[in-house]
Parts: structure tokens; sequence; C-alpha cells
């Protein structure tokens, strides 16, 4: 299928590499530090962060909240969440495994898009 067009064999292969790193900081993400801070926060008597979560992208919400810490990059006055509260229950180990998360997840879109825009997929 791909002996006459290497390039493209190996772009797929780069970008199956790209998505299985991003699925398992996705799933460690979501398991290790979401499930983590949504749980010491019920247990103190605060609401869940986020009131609405459409097809999954609380985690991301969360991710950002924790890896950005400027006002510009992240603003406490979010509308889905409570970026203060999420703020106070991560843990140095969450900032890494968001940080992780969210480079992943954009290099993936990156590599993804362009390289099938340069190889006319």
């Amino acid at each position: 299928m791909f002996e006459s067009h290497p390039v493209k064999a190996l772009f797929i292969i780069f970008v199956v590499i790209h998505f299985m790193t991003m699925a398992i900081c996705h799933i460690g993400f979501a398991r290790l530090s979401m499930a983590r801070i949504e749980r010491e926060m019920r247990q103190d008597g605060l609401p869940r962060p986020a009131h609405w979560d459409t097809m999954g992208l609380r985690v991301h919400w969360y991710a950002s909240a924790i890896a950005f810490n400027s006002q510009r990059m992240n603003r406490a006055d979010k509308l889905f969440i409570d970026v203060e509260a999420i703020r106070r229950y991560a843990t140095p180990f969450d900032r890494k495994l968001s940080i992780a998360f969210l480079i992943s997840g954009y290099s993936f879109c990156v590599v993804g898009l362009v390289g099938a825009w340069l190889l006319g997929l």
C-alpha cells in the first residue's frame, strides 16, 4: 500500500505515535489529577468546579487552569470552571501532568494538520 510512498507511511506512523502519547496523557490526567481534585473538593463540601461538560472538554479546562498560571493565558473569572478552586487543590505533579497533556495534544494537532497539508492528504 505504501511501498511507493514511504513518506506517507512515516507520516502515519508519526501521527499514530503522537495520538497514542496524547491518549495516554489524557487518560492519566483525567484519572490521576482531575478525579482526585474533584474528590477532595467534594470531601471539603465544595461543588464540582465544572457545572457543564460538553464532549469531555472538562479535562482540557482543568489542564489549562492548572498549567497556565498567568492572567493572560487563563483568567480566574472563566465562565465554565472555578479556576481558583482547581488551582488550590492542584499539586506540582498535577501541573507537570497537565503540561504534558496540553503539549501532547497540541503537537498531535499540529503534526496531523501540517503533515496532511504538506503531503496533500
